[in-house]
């Protein structure tokens, strides 16, 4: 494995990190207010200990099959023609995510700072730096993800500066939705914990794989804190019903702050955001391409990373205005929450799997037993001994290919 690619876990919990807040969080306040009004909290909460369950058993799958990605594990647990029919709808799956996170990030950046700038010299300098790092392995891509503690801090900091202003009683009474709008609203709160399934696909990259879950699961309880601080400021601020109607109500939130000497803070927030939602994108442009250099072997990979650098631009291009991206990231989230449901299957099955290979084994042992049995007998008053040593020799190899394939 190359070493451009290898890194530590905890720079795969600032990846998952990276992904999830950076495009996520910006219209989910307003969305939650739209699902439950002032209880969103209550959702970000139950879906983020939700995903982290969830998290769990990711790890557990992954630690059955030691130093596999996904793909290996879908081979060896359906074969090679269905394993690799579903690998190719995980990789249609990353692909989509890249190109909805891709246009929805060019939509923003046009609409919040340049209306004038045409949209594929956008799309152009927001790709630049991704394809670069990109190509030169996991590791800068890794490396470069760790800047978002800075952003955090500084939106942290910002919240906390805006607070005085918060009305609590736009936060009361807790619990006014009832259990079943509650319910309905952990969908929209989950599609900001997406990015956690990137796990599964860089699990074999990472060099101290026993500190993975403590990682990847610190990342997503960062997640749901910072969603949760986010959403009741906002909420606290403007209200559920003007929350309803704001696009982003993260970048409002700046635009509310006044400092003495720094003037539009929003405009400073807007330039450090911009490599946090490029966070998002990258994440997805990396794991799609070193999915299919993996899974397909290309020969000449330079002409094939050009290639796809312009597919993914080309086909960024199909959402026609910034209604239709949104409406892609949506339908591109709510897969991940199926790829999350069939993640869980996969470990389930692996456990019947295992279950039904240990069965086998001792079937088999007793099998050999059985013959040995019989031709102990046949020796001492048959000529047929001889058959009946082949039988042994045959429940012999029966016992060691199954201890191999369960040893797999």
């Amino acid at each position: 494995m190359e070493d451009r690619n290898q890194i530590t876990a905890k720079q795969l919990g600032v990846f998952i990190l990276s992904a999830q807040v950076g495009l996520g969080v910006i219209g989910l306040p307003s969305d939650l207010a739209k699902a439950v009004g002032h209880d969103g909290w209550i959702s970000i909460l139950s879906a983020g200990l939700l995903s982290t369950l969830v998290t769990i058993i990711l790890i557990a799958l992954l630690r059955r099959h030691s130093n596999q990605s996904i793909f290996e594990i879908n081979r060896y647990l359906f074969g090679n023609i269905l394993g690799q029919t579903i690998n190719i709808l995980l990789i249609l799956y990353l692909s989509f995510s890249m190109v909805a996170a891709f246009r929805y990030f060019t939509e923003f950046i046009k609409l919040f700072t340049m209306e004038a700038t045409p949209e594929i010299i956008l799309a152009l300098l927001i790709i630049a730096p991704t394809v670069y790092l990109s190509w030169y392995g996991l590791k800068p891509v890794a490396r470069f993800s760790q800047i978002i503690f800075f952003i955090l801090f500084f939106v942290l900091v910002l919240s906390l500066l805006t607070i005085k202003k918060v009305r609590l009683t736009f936060l009361m009474p807790v619990g006014a939705a009832d259990l079943t709008t509650l319910g309905q609203s952990i969908i929209p709160a989950t599609l900001a914990f997406i990015g956690l399934e990137l796990t599964v696909f860089l699990y074999p990259y990472i060099k101290d794989k026993e500190n993975t879950l403590k990682w990847v699961v610190s990342a997503n309880l960062c997640t749901m804190a910072f969603i949760a601080i986010i959403f009741v400021v906002t909420t606290g601020l403007f209200g559920e019903n003007l929350l309803k109607m704001q696009v982003a109500p993260l970048f409002n939130l700046a635009r509310y702050y006044r400092a003495p000497y720094l003037g539009r803070v929003d405009l400073i927030f807007i330039l450090l955001w911009f490599p946090l939602l490029e966070s998002t994108f990258r994440s997805y442009f990396f794991t799609t391409y070193d999915s299919l250099r993996r899974s397909f072997a290309f020969k000449n990979q330079k002409r094939v990373y050009g290639l796809y650098t312009a597919l993914t631009i080309l086909l960024s291009r199909l959402p026609n205005d910034m209604t239709q991206a949104t409406q892609l990231a949506k339908g591109v989230n709510l897969s991940g929450i199926a790829v999350f449901g069939f993640l869980i299957l996969c470990y389930l099955y692996s456990l019947i799997n295992k279950g039904a290979k240990n069965r086998n084994e001792e079937n088999a042992h007793r099998l050999h037993h059985h013959w040995l049995f019989v031709s102990v007998f046949r020796l001492l008053g048959s000529e047929a001994g001889q058959a009946d040593r082949f039988c042994v020799t045959v429940g012999d190899r029966v016992i060691t290919r199954a201890k191999a394939v369960t040893d797999q």
